[in-house]
């Protein structure tokens, strides 16, 4: 709790240099993550697209390709068989090598040796038929050579044409190999596009319901009377720094206004023990009085012990009356919240010692039970002594002459709290206005007479230090208020 009002005064005393990151900004930069990807794959899907239709383009050449060399060699077989479409022959093998020119770089580069030996085929199947033409040309029949030529031309061609196929199954798997790799891309996506969306909306989430949280528990803490300022948790400002910021000068003017209200209702509290006080400087002031001036006047008469009697007299009177004074100076001299191990019993005696003169004009009966060997308490001295003082005073308030008041100092059902009892004897509180009675504006007072926020400052200052305040009551017969404080294992000094 220390840490806690430690940086809460440092915030208190002027605003924390941060760098703008908003919750629209985080969902800005969480949806350009969420394009940033569809875009990736958008463009890598392109690409990939782009380039199979540049291998079907090229496949479609091979294709060509193979036709057009099958054709040759199926115009060479009817030229061998019936002499005929030998033009036709060359002119299929001219289209293939117009056809190949355009795939022979790519051929080179994926497949030199398979793209040489095509190249060097087509060619040397081209100049055969270039000379079996010449020879018909020329009425020239020479079957020796003629069936030279056939062999070689059934060798190149058939080498082309397997070369050919070859390519083209390549290429065929080249283009499925990329429709495999195109395929789970948009599965594969979807789910990194699923788990970057719960990543984002994890984050974005987090992030949201840890400031909520810290807003929730900071307003628990309020209802609870502890008013110290929220401290961010965030390193940088969103919109829940605005809030806090609204949040933290609110409750700025709240402690302003409680601590005036509790300065209001102290000096209220010696206003009310002032007529007590006054009744009780009376008797030491009028014992000084009279033995002063039996001192005067005998002062020749007397011997030096009855001197010396009638001056320790005065001395006793006088130190009185200062003690009178002294408890009602300590108990309004405003200070800072000191939090220090306490002895509850100790406190208690001082209270009614501070009570005494009231009590004693009330003509009220006080009965007080402390147990030893009890534990300590954790606590500001003055404002706990306020505490027990108002309800002192409420119960005597609450009675006529010869009512009694019961204090009882114990160890509370509940572990590591002690209870401190304040029982009358009175007419109790209705129960139609018991659930108003901590509320900032009760009073018993009659209509006019103004509000006593006496409960509520004592209810704010008993919850400040981690305690509680119950009331049990039956009207017409008792009241009593219990106090329940933590303990410490600190000794008091």
């Amino acid at each position: 709790m220390e840490e806690r009002e430690a940086l809460a005064e440092t915030i208190d005393k002027g605003p924390i240099e941060q760098s703008r990151f908003s919750f629209r900004l985080q969902l800005w930069l969480g949806f350009l993550l969420l394009f940033f990807l569809m875009s990736v794959v958008v463009v890598g899907s392109m690409i990939t697209v782009k380039r199979i239709q540049k291998e079907m383009g090229l496949f479609q050449i091979s294709e060509k390709i193979l036709f057009e060399l099958g054709q040759a060699r199926r115009w060479e077989k009817n030229y061998f068989l019936y002499g005929t479409n030998l033009t036709d022959a060359a002119q299929s093998a001219g289209n293939a090598r117009i056809l190949l020119s355009q795939r022979l770089e790519f051929h080179q580069k994926t497949y030199p040796q398979q793209a040489a030996q095509i190249d060097y085929n087509l060619d040397k199947y081209r100049e055969l038929l270039e000379e079996l033409a010449a020879l018909d040309k020329h009425g020239a029949v020479d079957l020796v050579r003629k069936r030279l030529i056939e062999t070689a031309l059934r060798r190149h061609g058939a080498e082309m044409v397997q070369i050919a196929v070859f390519l083209m199954q390549k290429e065929r798997a080249s283009i499925n190999a990329l429709f495999n790799l195109i395929r789970p891309i948009p599965i594969y996506a979807l789910g990194v596009y699923l788990l970057l969306m719960v990543c984002v909306a994890y984050f974005l989430s987090q992030r949201f319901t840890q400031r909520l949280k810290l807003l929730t528990d900071s307003i628990q803490r309020f209802a609870g009377s502890d008013f110290s300022s929220i401290v961010p948790i965030q390193k940088h400002c969103d919109e829940f720094t605005t809030v806090t910021d609204a949040v933290n000068r609110m409750l700025a003017e709240l402690k302003t206004c409680r601590k005036a209200m509790v300065e209001s209702h102290r000096f209220k509290v010696i206003g009310n023990l002032t007529a007590g006080v006054a009744h009780e400087l009376s008797n030491p002031i009028n014992n000084v009085m009279l033995t002063a001036h039996s001192l005067m006047e005998e002062r020749k008469e007397l011997s030096e012990e009855e001197l010396a009697e009638m001056i320790n007299d005065l001395i006793n009177e006088t130190e009185r009356a200062r003690s009178i004074i002294r408890n009602l100076q300590d108990f309004a001299r405003e200070s800072e919240p000191t939090f220090e191990p306490l002895d509850l019993g100790v406190l208690i005696d001082q209270t009614i010692k501070l009570a005494a003169n009231k009590i004693k004009v009330a003509g009220v009966k006080i009965d007080v039970t402390v147990p030893p060997n009890l534990p300590n308490i954790r606590g500001d001295k003055q404002k706990l002594k306020q505490v027990f003082l108002d309800l002192i005073l409420n119960a005597v308030n609450a009675l006529a002459k010869d009512g009694a008041v019961k204090i009882d100092v114990e160890k509370a059902a509940s572990p590591g709290f002690l209870a401190v009892h304040v029982l009358d004897n009175g007419g109790g509180i209705p129960a139609h206005i018991l659930p108003y009675i901590f509320d900032p504006l009760f009073t018993l007072k009659a209509p006019g007479k103004g509000t006593d926020p006496g409960l509520f400052v004592s209810h704010g200052i008993v919850s400040m230090h981690g305690g509680r305040i119950n009331v049990s009551t039956k009207e017409g017969k008792y009241c009593c208020f219990t106090v329940l404080l933590p303990t410490t294992d600190i000794s008091a000094n």
